[in-house]
């Protein structure tokens, strides 16, 4: 079921959703443009009922895949809605090269959507793993991320909320320990990206894993990557 978040703005939610199986559910996020078209980032597997939930709303024109994991059902959102233009960050061609048709994604290129949606391309040298793209929705104050951070509740199953309590981020927003140690290679350049996104006026903040933050988005935000890059 795809949820109303914000004036011609919705989130879709797969709460079963699973990795290696632990469970931590995904989000996908879907945005009405002043054309009318739909911009979709980071899909999640479509349903028939997402697809009746799409149909009512307006037309894909924009499907986008931000880093190098959230890519799974990119193919299957093509597939459905043909005319529809597939983005990828530059760094899964390594890994999908069914996706030879894909544009890329990069900081220095205007998009159709450009004047609505700003984006970002974390500093690849920080995180030359994920290489991320952030997102920055300015007429909703929403900043859109992915892997950047987790914010897992207590609903989730016990094994998911033991292990992300482990990771430090258990009731709380922000960036793994696995992030920290494993994924995050060049805390300067890393930190240039944060400086660049605490730029933007956001108060909201949708991730792929975990709770919607509702308020003061930029405070949490910066305390929790702060805190990363002072450790």
């Amino acid at each position: 079921m795809i949820k109303k978040f914000a004036d011609n703005f919705w989130v879709a939610e797969d709460d079963k959703f699973s990795v290696g199986g632990l469970q931590i559910g995904s989000r996908m996020t879907i945005i009405r443009l002043n054309n009318g078209g739909l911009l979709i980032h980071s899909p999640i597997p479509l349903s028939k009922t997402i697809k009746d939930s799409i149909a009512s709303i307006g037309p894909p024109k924009f499907v986008i895949a931000p880093n190098t994991i959230h890519n799974m059902f990119v193919k299957q959102f093509h597939d459905e809605y043909p005319d529809a233009e597939l983005y990828i960050v530059q760094e899964l061609r390594k890994k999908r090269h069914d996706l030879f048709f894909a544009k890329d994604l990069a900081n220095e290129l205007i998009y159709p959507w450009s004047e609505e949606i700003k984006q970002h391309a974390v500093a690849v040298m920080g995180i030359p793993k994920l290489g991320e793209f952030v997102f920055f929705h300015s007429s909703s104050k929403t900043l859109i991320l992915t892997d950047l951070a987790f914010y897992i509740t207590p609903e989730k199953p016990l094994f998911t909320r033991l292990l992300f309590h482990l990771n430090g981020v258990y009731d709380k927003f922000g960036p793994s320990r696995i992030f920290k140690n494993f994924i995050l290679k060049d805390k300067s350049e890393f930190e240039k990206s944060i400086d660049y996104i605490l730029g933007w006026d956001f108060e909201r903040i949708i991730i792929a894993h975990g709770r919607i933050v509702e308020k003061d988005g930029k405070g949490i935000f910066k305390e929790a990557f702060n805190s990363l890059l002072k450790t």
